[in-house]
C-alpha cells in the first residue's frame, strides 16, 4: 500500500508498505510522488514473478529503475547468483589446488574476488608486498626501521608476484645469485632469516601453506672464518689507522680491539654514555637486546681524551650530519691497503682460500681469540663480548698454531710421554 502526504515545509512524502518491505521518499511535488510509489508497488508485485531468463536480460538501469538490487533482495531473488551462474558453476568446479593457484588476472577474468567469496571459496591473492606490509604493521620488537630496511630488499625481488605464485624454485634462483655475486654465507643467511620470518608470519595467516624458506640451505662458513692479525698485522694497521685522513679512526680501532664491541654499537656511543672517572662507556641498546658496560683500557682513554666534549653528541659524527654516525669505509679501506692487509680473499692456485680477507668486524675475532689465548675462561669471554650464548663465543675464538702446539706438548707431558 501507498500512502502519500503533504510535508509542511510544501514537499510531498511517499510511504509504501507492502510484503513485508516498507520504503518511503520525499518530492517537491505530488506527481512526482505517486509515480514513484506506483512504480515501486508495480516492482513489488512483479519481481517475483521473473524467471531466470527475465532477470538476466535486466540491465543495471533497469535495475536502478526497478528500486534497486535492495529490493530484489528483500523479495529473496538473489540477483548476484543468478546473474553469475554460469561462473559460480565453474568456480566450484575447481579444485582446492587449482582455487590456491589463481593468480589476480584469473580471478577477475572468473568474476573477482567477490564471487568467490560469495561461493564459499578460499583464494589467495596478496602479493609479497601486501603480506610483508601487514608483517611489518605487527611488528613489535626493537629495530623497525632496520627491519623495514631488510624486508624492503625482498620486496624488491618480489614486491608484485602474489604471494602463492612463489615457489622454492624462484627462491633457490636468487639466493643462488646471490652466492655468485660473492656475498658471504652468513651474509646470505641473514637475508634468508628475514624472507623465513616474513613467510612464518603468512603461514600463520593462512595466505600460505608452508614456510618453503626453511628447505633452502645454505651453507654457513663463519666456523671456517678464523682471520686475526698477527703482531705485525696489527702494528701495521695501528699505524694506518693514526696517519689517516679522519682522525677518529686510530680511536675507533683501539676501541674495538681492546673491548670486543661490534661497529654498531661504537658508533652509537655519545660522549654522556662514557665515565671518564672509571674508564668505561655504556651500551644501552646492544644487538642482543640488553645493556652492558665496555671497560676501556688506558690508551683509549688517553685517546679520547684528545677529543673533550661533553652533551648527548656521537663520538664519532658524521661531518656532514652530526646527528648521524660517521661513514668510515674509505677511510678503514686506505687504512687496510697502507697497512698492506687485503680486504679480500687471496687464494691459492687451485681456488682454496691463502689468505682470508680482513674486515671491520674481525677485530671482534681478534678480542675473543687473544682473551682464549690468554688464559680466560669461556663465560668470561661470553661476558665482555656480549654474547648471550657461549656457542656463539666459541665461532669467535681462534687459537693459532703456535697455541694448538703448545697445548698438545703440555698434554704429552702430563702423560709423561
Amino acid at each position: 500500500m501507498a500512502y502519500i502526504r503533504h510535508l509542511s515545509n510544501g514537499n510531498v512524502r511517499a510511504d509504501v508498505r507492502m510484503k513485508g518491505i516498507v520504503k518511503n521518499k520525499t518530492f517537491n511535488s505530488l506527481a512526482l510522488a505517486q509515480a514513484w510509489a506506483d512504480n515501486l508497488e508495480h516492482s513489488i508485485k512483479t519481481i517475483p514473478t521473473m524467471n531466470p531468463t527475465q532477470l538476466l536480460a535486466l540491465s543495471d538501469a533497469a535495475i536502478d529503475g526497478m528500486g534497486g538490487v535492495d529490493i530484489f533482495k528483500q523479495l529473496d531473488v538473489d540477483l548476484f547468483t543468478i546473474r553469475n551462474q554460469a561462473r559460480l558453476e565453474a568456480i566450484n568446479a575447481l579444485s582446492k589446488k587449482e582455487l590456491l593457484q589463481l593468480s589476480p588476472q584469473d580471478i577477475e577474468r572468473m568474476g573477482g574476488a567477490e564471487l568467490f567469496l560469495q561461493a564459499g571459496k578460499r583464494i589467495r591473492y596478496k602479493t609479497f608486498r601486501e603480506v610483508c606490509d601487514e608483517y611489518l604493521s605487527r611488528w613489535n620488537k626493537k629495530d623497525y626501521q632496520g627491519q623495514m630496511q631488510r624486508v624492503d630488499y625482498w620486496c624488491k625481488a618480489f614486491g608484485d608476484r602474489i604471494m602463492t605464485d612463489i615457489d622454492i624454485f624462484d627462491l633457490r634462483e636468487h639466493i643462488d645469485g646471490m652466492v655468485d655475486k660473492g656475498e658471504r654465507a652468513t651474509t646470505i643467511n641473514r637475508k634468508k632469516a628475514v624472507l623465513s620470518s616474513v613467510y612464518k608470519f603468512a603461514l600463520s595467516r593462512g595466505y600460505v601453506d608452508a614456510n618453503i624458506v626453511r628447505n633452502i640451505v645454505v651453507d654457513d662458513d663463519t666456523k671456517r672464518r678464523d682471520r686475526v692479525l698477527s703482531d705485525d698485522e696489527r702494528q701495521r694497521l695501528l699505524k694506518a689507522c693514526k696517519e689517516s685522513h679522519w682522525d677518529k679512526l686510530y680511536l675507533l680501532v683501539l676501541m674495538a680491539m681492546t673491548t670486543g664491541a661490534r661497529k654498531g654499537e661504537l658508533m652509537k656511543l655519545r660522549w654522556c654514555d662514557v665515565d671518564f672517572k672509571d674508564a668505561t662507556g655504556y651500551l644501552g641498546d646492544s644487538k642482543n637486546g640488553t645493556s652492558r658496560e665496555l671497560h676501556f683500557a688506558p690508551v683509549v682513554m688517553a685517546e679520547l681524551k684528545r677529543f673533550p666534549e661533553i652533551g648527548t653528541g656521537l663520538i664519532f659524527p658524521s661531518n656532514e650530519k652530526p646527528d648521524q654516525p660517521m661513514d668510515f669505509r674509505k677511510a678503514w679501506s686506505k687504512a687496510l691497503k697502507v697497512a698492506g692487509i687485503s680486504e679480500q680473499d687471496i687464494l691459492n692456485p687451485n681456488g682454496s682460500v691463502k689468505v682470508e680477507k680482513f674486515t671491520f668486524h674481525c677485530l671482534r675475532h681478534g678480542f675473543c681469540s687473544a682473551l682464549s689465548d690468554s688464559g680466560k675462561e669461556i663465560n668470561q669471554i661470553a661476558k665482555l663480548a656480549g654474547h648471550k650464548s657461549i656457542q656463539t663465543t666459541l665461532r669467535y675464538i681462534h687459537q693459532g698454531r703456535d697455541q694448538k702446539r703448545q697445548i698438545v706438548n703440555e698434554l704429552a707431558q702430563a702423560f709423561t710421554l
